[in-house]
């Protein structure tokens, strides 16, 4: 599935399913974010070429999902999701990320609604995110309030001192 959204005084932007050759690009959004170090894209990377060898294995499998958000056909974000295991139909949602001179510009939005989208079509029942209290994070929580998400649960010092876990829940049917 490929979905187009066009934001205000934005580039068209074209939200289709990763492939196997935007590992490099998804690399490098993560890197560039300013939000995540070596050992974020190290997970990241592992995670992406885990989705591939069990797709390679079984077209079928239950794996991660990944969509790649391009605008002006250069990756502008990512987002990776995928439902949990030993729940009946609740998605999480792993990682969304966009480039820093992308952001604004309806990247992160438009990943967010075909993730929600895609969900709700696999007879997703719930989607949890969990993310960082800190200071850096405010706008992705911003984003997930946007878009319907409410804040249902805090970790204290989850992460470090100083930085708690927030869980944030939607249902996506009654």
């Amino acid at each position: 599935m490929v979905a187009e959204f066009v934001a205000p005084h934005a580039p068209a932007l074209t939200v289709q399913p990763s492939q196997p050759e935007d590992r490099a690009a998804i690399y490098d959004v993560l890197m560039t974010s300013g939000l995540f170090g070596k050992t974020d894209a190290e997970c990241v990377d592992e995670m992406f070429t885990s989705t591939w060898k069990a797709l390679e294995a079984d077209l079928n499998a239950d794996t991660y999902r990944w969509l790649s958000c391009f605008a002006d056909q250069k990756l502008a974000g990512f987002a990776c999701f995928g439902t949990e295991s030993l729940t009946h139909n609740t998605w999480d949602l792993f990682w969304v990320c966009v480039r820093p001179e992308a952001r604004g510009k309806g990247v992160a939005r438009a990943l967010m609604q075909e993730v929600i989208t895609q969900a709700k079509v696999q007879g997703g029942r719930l989607m949890v995110i969990y993310t960082s209290s800190t200071a850096p994070y405010a706008p992705a929580r911003a984003l997930y309030e946007s878009q319907g998400f409410v804040r249902t649960a805090v970790v204290p010092e989850y992460y470090n001192v100083g930085d708690d876990l927030y869980i944030y829940s939607k249902r996506l049917k009654s």
